[in-house]
């Protein structure tokens, strides 16, 4: 496993690991890196996060959604075929969001 880590910012790099692999950090400016339990990335506790899919089963243009994830999570859409779809998303607050595309469709939409 190779893991590459490029941080011009000089902002502390958290690289995870899981079990014990060999890591290779390479970098164009000084780096710190610190390795930690295979669930910590960037202080955060990946193991717990909270997702949530969407899934739109009558075609449509726009999407509204209420996801209950208590954030203003990432999303990422997928038409029927499983292609990625790109769209306008309007968080109207923490828990719900409103999709909209140029065309109507059916779909998922998987929260982050």
């Amino acid at each position: 496993m190779e893991v590459n880590v490029n941080n011009p910012s000089q902002a502390p790099t958290v690289v995870a690991i899981q079990e014990s692999k060999t890591v290779t950090v390479n970098q164009i400016e000084s780096v710190s890196a610190t390795i930690v339990d295979k669930y910590s990335i960037l202080g955060v506790n990946a193991g717990s996060d909270k997702t949530y899919v969407h899934v739109q089963n009558t075609s449509s243009a726009t999407w509204n959604i209420t996801h209950n994830l208590n954030k203003k999570p990432s999303v990422v859409i997928a038409d029927s075929a499983d292609e990625i779809v790109y769209g306008e998303v309007q968080y109207v607050n923490d828990n719900q969001v409103t999709l909209t595309f140029a065309g109507a469709f059916s779909g998922k939409a998987y929260f982050n």
